[in-house]
């Protein structure tokens, strides 16, 4: 009924205009229609009482509000932004614009200060001159759009007419013109339309904030583009979380993606006739969930594929995912992110981000505080990359995290990274990815990121070949990046959370059979076990991991790793086994340092036609260990 409600004061405003009645086009979709009046973007006329409200309450997000402001009051001393770009990106620049314009549009509705509008208008005025906003790399025109759309609705009754002619003008041709195939010199650069990454839900939000902005002066154009950007999210940006939740493209692009696919829909379920609800995807919303899963302690995250630490950016979306689920466990992962950053006295880290302001949006009243912990112990998500993510609980300084990555290496930001894991204990990450590399660094040398071809140059980069990665590698060999290795096994019973995986495909026939699992045995000490039946011949495989901790090798089969005072055994079992040590050093001269780590592992020959099983057992000093009271090979996990 209140829907109901809402789409006839929509349609009763919308009669008030010229727009055009609603009728289906091609491809079946409505056209979409705007609300009248300014603002209408995220936070609409007359709803700055409710943020007040939430600010009044104190607490969190009296703190987000007040580091608005201040960063607002810096920001009226910040510069001219230039045209520069950093290889093909202005991506830099976009979202420098974002944050300014957000911010100070923010803190002038806030508290009516005409100096914050002033400076957003100048920011405004700036990008507008600029040529163009970088059409071949289309998530720079995305974020700029939505920077300078956000600005001229929320201080549209600040703005005079030439101003806002100008910033119209901008949008239109620099932006939204250059979304449409048949408008734009090159409509090669619109792959994301159809892309199931974070480019579509990036580019489809910045189109949809354009087109809401100005739609009175090309309703027929901004019209198609927000129907056609909500059918677009809708068959492709949703289709990323499913089956489970888990996002193919890990934990960095979830918050990238995530963040502006709900900013879209936000603004279309407000600001339109049409509707994204977002909070009827079951997958979407258990979404929430694996990024709860995914943050360890000390912030990191298990960084598979181009992902890097978040450590100081907070999960908006979550913050959106806590009220709409009503369940504030979604934010325990933030919530003490926040609580360890300000202890750490690097508590202002928190409120930089551009999309900052989105917090105060969405966030429920009093959202941070004594947070529950999420009630399950294991997260396991299937679809395009599969993981599985184990702890024995959450926190305290014996919490035992850990990942396995299924997947395959022909997904988008793919690293060569199949079956490999990662574990902390308390706050120490012990075996860890080293994440992303900067794209630039690697593409001024030629290196194409976007080629995932089985001997593509992609694969050469130490932190995006096998060779840093925590799994075993057969013969000097690639992994095959066609096949797909799921998690086949996982549960959690009394003292034994585990996971498994097959990736006999992904080694390509090179053994007839090898699965790869994972267990917290006793809440007290971490396996990994891989079992591997040979074929005909001999092969040489190469067991190793990456660690940031100091490595003593106590005799053949034991290492001793320490870290911050604190203390890890390594026990290896097998046949074959001598413990070594790799180095991390960048094997190439475009290959970014790893300073402060080292591989620990072990190579041997297996004969042909046997079976073979190692076990490593990772357990602090005085821990007694017992895994095979609970359990023996794999397929009886």
């Amino acid at each position: 009924m209140k829907r109901l409600l809402i789409f006839l004061n929509i349609a009763a405003l919308l009669s008030m205009t010229n727009a055009m009645p609603i009728s289906a086009d091609n491809s079946g979709t409505l056209p979409a229609h705007v609300v009248c009046g300014h603002p209408r973007i995220l936070l609409l006329k007359g709803e700055e009482g409710k943020v007040r409200q939430k600010v009044e309450a104190g607490g969190f997000l009296q703190e987000v509000h007040e580091a608005i402001l201040e960063n607002s009051r810096k920001m009226l001393e910040y510069p001219t932004l230039e045209y520069v770009k950093t290889g093909k990106r202005l991506l830099s620049v976009s979202r420098s614009a974002l944050k300014q314009i957000y911010y100070l549009s923010y803190s002038y509705r806030m508290t009516g200060d005409e100096h914050f509008a002033r400076q957003a208008e100048k920011v405004m005025l700036d990008v507008c001159a600029f040529p163009d906003w970088n059409p071949s790399h289309f998530l720079d025109v995305a974020e700029m759009t939505a920077a300078v759309a956000i600005g001229y609705d929320w201080l549209y009754g600040f703005l005079d007419e030439e101003t806002k002619s100008v910033v119209r003008k901008a949008i239109i041709t620099k932006g939204l013109k250059e979304s449409v195939p048949e408008m734009t010199d090159h409509p090669e650069n619109l792959h994301w339309m159809k892309k199931r990454n974070n480019w579509n839900a990036v580019c489809n939000m910045g189109m949809v904030c354009g087109a809401v902005a100005v739609y009175e002066d090309c309703p027929e154009l901004a019209s198609s583009i927000i129907a056609r950007s909500v059918k677009s999210a809708q068959e492709n940006s949703l289709a990323e979380y499913r089956p489970d939740g888990n996002y193919p493209e890990g934990y960095m692009y979830w918050n990238y993606g995530t963040n502006f696919l709900v900013m879209l829909a936000d603004i279309v379920n407000k600001a339109t006739n049409l509707e994204l609800l977002l909070q009827n995807d079951k997958a979407f919303m258990n979404s929430g969930y694996y990024m709860a899963h995914m943050t360890t302690q000390d912030f990191g995250c298990f960084a598979y594929s181009d992902c890097n630490v978040w450590e100081n950016k907070l999960c908006i979306p979550l913050f959106w995912m806590a009220g709409v689920n009503d369940d504030l466990s979604l934010l325990y992962g933030e919530a003490e992110r926040i609580r360890y950053l300000k202890e750490a006295g690097k508590g202002d880290s928190l409120f930089t981000f551009r999309l900052l302001p989105s917090i105060l949006v969405w966030a429920p009243e009093n959202c941070i505080g004594d947070n529950p912990a999420p009630e399950k112990r294991i997260f396991v998500g299937q679809g395009e990359t599969p993981v599985a993510l184990l702890r024995n609980h959450f926190g305290g300084n014996d919490e035992i995290f850990a990942g396995l990555k299924g997947g395959s290496c022909n997904t988008g930001h793919a690293h060569m990274d199949i079956g490999s894991f990662v574990m902390y204990m308390g706050n120490n990450e012990w075996f860890k990815d080293l994440g992303n590399q900067d794209y630039n660094s690697l593409e001024k040398e030629g290196i194409d990121l976007f080629e995932r071809s089985q001997y593509s140059p992609r694969w050469k980069p130490f932190r995006v070949g096998m060779y840093s990665h925590n799994q075993i590698i057969f013969e000097d060999s690639l992994q095959r990046v066609e096949p797909t290795a799921i998690i086949g096994k996982y549960g959690d019973r009394e003292g034994f959370v585990y996971a498994a995986t097959d990736l006999t495909d992904i080694q390509g026939g090179l053994v007839d059979k090898y699965v790869r699992g994972i267990a917290i045995v006793d809440d007290n000490h971490f396996i990994v076990r891989d079992e591997i039946n040979t074929s005909g011949t001999d092969i040489k495989i190469r067991w190793a991991a990456l660690t940031p901790s100091d490595v003593t090798l106590v005799d053949d089969r034991t290492a001793l790793l320490t870290m911050n005072g604190d203390s890890l055994l390594v026990k290896a079992e097998g046949p074959g086994i001598k413990l070594e040590t790799y180095p991390t050093d960048p094997p190439h001269y475009y290959d970014a340092p790893n300073p402060g780590t080292v591989m620990i592992g072990f190579s041997t020959v297996l004969s042909g036609d046997r079976k073979y099983a190692f076990t490593i057992t990772m357990y602090p000093p005085g821990v007694r260990t017992n895994y095979w009271r609970k359990t023996g090979n794999i397929e009886e996990w």
